[in-house]
């Protein structure tokens, strides 16, 4: 009788825990949408006044991909990189069609956490060989879309002059949701009402500057000889009404005080007004103005206070994203890890539609396909169950980048969250439905696992080259045809034909030189007597890495 009362006390107890985890997922629900209107009002500041060239990198399609790829490597989230470049794209600093490489970047930087966590299996040969396997499905299914839909994008784009297949489609279902003039419009958001008290503290974008920067520097004029009787009388400028009252909002008082043209006014419309020194008040008033004008980065200026915003929003979106995952994960992953054991029995598709649910959950697909990575491990998921589980995962990382779009609510923001969105959709329909499409995938990521169960660095030298130096070598083979362009083609054919080399090497010679058929003959035999232990049912042939001879 003594133990009753010990019972509510357990329970209050949980009752707590749980509230105080539903408030932080709340305020680092907050917090990660501060930052995000933070980092759009950060690039406006440094934009405004050319620091966005900082950004042309991204002109380039394998560059842009790249770029998306080592972002989401360091910030070891596809749910921060895409959200970030949602807010590039609402903010104007980035446009569509260089977004769309980012994204599929980011698509490929994300699969880098799950191989991660298969490394934990290296003390068990068996066990690594199925862990990294698993892990690398995700791998290989970003890779492979990316391989296929990217050509697509930048040939129709070429064709076009605009854009390519996601594109297009994107922007035909923002048309149709937001209507056909939604480009033109800016719609008010409500989550940014909540935060932008918040971000206006730390710095705020005076409008008026960036309207008057949006009309340009006023044409210049030559004085007519026949108003001084001079070869050389000096110019005007006409300034349209629009651009005068733009002008007045930033600096009236020096408005008020510029020249006008005098007796030969008449040389303007009647919608303008001539001025004599219009060229010099542009350039001191309105370039020279401040773009920050309130909050506590007022005083350092555009560029530093942009800057210093920049960071203060990537560390405030980093941290309260990952607050937000780890809270998920310690509310819901123990009850999902159970529907998960369920999910081995399920039919793919709706294994699939579990992945999408606990993504959503979670919002994080590194997090879900981590959290599967050591069941494969075990031998308790099968890899070929793995598969559409991951890609229900990547369908449901897109939430996050929809959720930003709608914080922004601009036509291009959630455009680009939809072309992430689609870009998972379209590489399920290529590589899923038919069973040699997705068995090129399997086999694949088996591939990988078979040769970690013979050399254990083969996980971490997959990481650091597939991860880092090769994106960053093609970074700076993409980067190179911007100094030459003959050189850039010399070095890529030379890429490509080391790479090709290899490649025939490897298929003819090189693989067996690692592995001898004897040792793979063994190794299947290996994994059936472990398959048979477990009492599990025999894997399919792409599911066995002994099957694949490369």
């Amino acid at each position: 009788m003594a133990e009753e009362p010990k019972a509510p006390q357990s329970c209050a107890e949980f009752a707590l825990y749980t509230t105080l985890k539903i408030v932080g997922v709340l305020l680092a629900l907050y917090c990660f949408l501060f930052g995000l209107d933070l980092m759009g009002g950060s690039f406006g500041a440094l934009g405004g006044k050319g620091a966005g060239q900082l950004f042309t990198i991204t002109d380039n399609p394998i560059a842009g991909l790249m770029v998306g790829i080592l972002a989401t490597v360091l910030v070891q989230s596809s749910s921060t990189s895409t959200s970030i470049v949602v807010g590039l794209v609402g903010a104007d600093v980035l446009t569509v069609r260089q977004a769309i490489p980012i994204i599929m970047g980011a698509n490929i930087g994300t699969s880098v956490t799950n191989t991660i966590v298969s490394m934990a299996h290296v003390g068990d040969r068996i066990e690594l060989e199925r862990a990294f396997s698993g892990a690398t499905v995700h791998d290989m299914f970003n890779m492979l879309s990316v391989l296929t839909l990217l050509p697509i994008e930048i040939i129709i784009a070429a064709i076009s002059g605009e854009g390519g297949l996601l594109y297009w489609i994107s922007k035909g279902l923002t048309d149709a949701i937001l209507g056909n003039d939604a480009s033109d419009l800016t719609f008010p958001s409500p989550t940014k009402a909540i935060v932008s008290p918040l971000t206006k503290s730390v710095l705020s974008k005076d409008k008026n500057v960036v309207k008057a920067l949006s009309f340009g520097a006023p044409v210049e004029y030559a004085i007519p000889a026949s108003f001084c009787g001079s070869a050389d009388c000096g110019t005007y400028y006409c300034v349209s009404s629009g651009m005068s009252s733009a002008w007045k909002k930033v600096a009236e008082e020096s408005y008020e005080a510029l020249q006008t043209c005098g007796a030969f006014t008449t040389v303007c419309s009647s919608d303008s007004t001539c001025y004599l020194d219009a060229g010099q008040y542009y350039t001191t008033e309105i370039e020279g103005a401040r773009l920050i004008g309130k909050g506590f980065l007022k005083d350092a200026g555009d560029v530093a206070g942009g800057i210093i915003g920049l960071v203060i929003a990537l560390v405030v979106m980093c941290v309260a994203l990952y607050v937000m995952v780890r809270l998920l994960h310690s509310l819901v992953m123990g009850q999902a890890k159970r529907v998960i054991m369920k999910g081995t029995q399920m039919n793919d598709y709706l294994a699939m539609l579990l992945g999408v649910a606990l993504t959503l959950i979670v919002q994080s697909s590194s997090v879900t396909t981590s959290a599967l990575t050591p069941l494969v491990g075990i031998g308790v998921l099968p890899v070929a169950k793995m598969l559409p589980m991951t890609l229900g995962a990547n369908i449901g990382t897109t939430f996050t980048s929809m959720f930003a779009a709608l914080a922004v609510m601009k036509a291009n923001s959630i455009q680009i969250a939809l072309c992430h969105l689609l870009f998972n959709i379209i590489g399920i329909l290529i590589w899923f439905p038919a069973p040699p499409m997705r068995r090129v995938i399997i086999n694949a990521a088996c591939t990988l696992g078979f040769y970690a169960s013979y050399w254990r660095l083969v996980p971490l030298i997959y990481i650091l080259v597939m991860f880092l130096a090769v994106p960053g070598i093609t970074l700076a083979i993409s980067l190179l045809y911007q100094a030459s362009i003959a050189g850039g083609v010399v070095v890529t054919i030379l890429a490509l034909g080391l790479l090709a080399a290899f490649v025939v090497w490897w298929v003819r010679v090189g693989c067996y030189k690692v592995v001898s058929q004897e040792e793979r003959e063994l190794r299947q035999a290996e994994m059936d007597a472990d398959t048979e232990s477990k009492e599990e049912p025999t894997a399919p042939p792409a599911e066995s890495a002994a099957d694949v001879v490369v």
